[in-house]
């Protein structure tokens, strides 16, 4: 259910707000295989909920360009 929430959430912002939204997840990710490599902490479910996270955003980013092509 919360990957339900959390896609209604993705869908309501713009382009622009897509885009933080995409380098900040990254960020997050990058930084949580760091901090699992030095201190040993692995949480692997949160790497894959990292991971499906970007790909929901990228897939709506790249609606958002379509529908902006499409309108031209």
């Amino acid at each position: 259910m919360k990957s339900r929430k959390e896609l209604e959430i993705l869908r309501s912002m713009s382009y622009s707000d897509l885009v933080k939204e995409l380098k900040n997840t990254r960020k997050e990710l990058f930084e949580m295989r760091m901090k699992s490599t030095l201190t040993g902490e692995f949480k692997p479910h949160l790497f894959s909920n990292f991971r499906k996270k970007i790909a929901r955003i990228k897939y709506l980013m790249s609606i958002q360009r379509s529908d902006i092509n499409e309108k031209k």
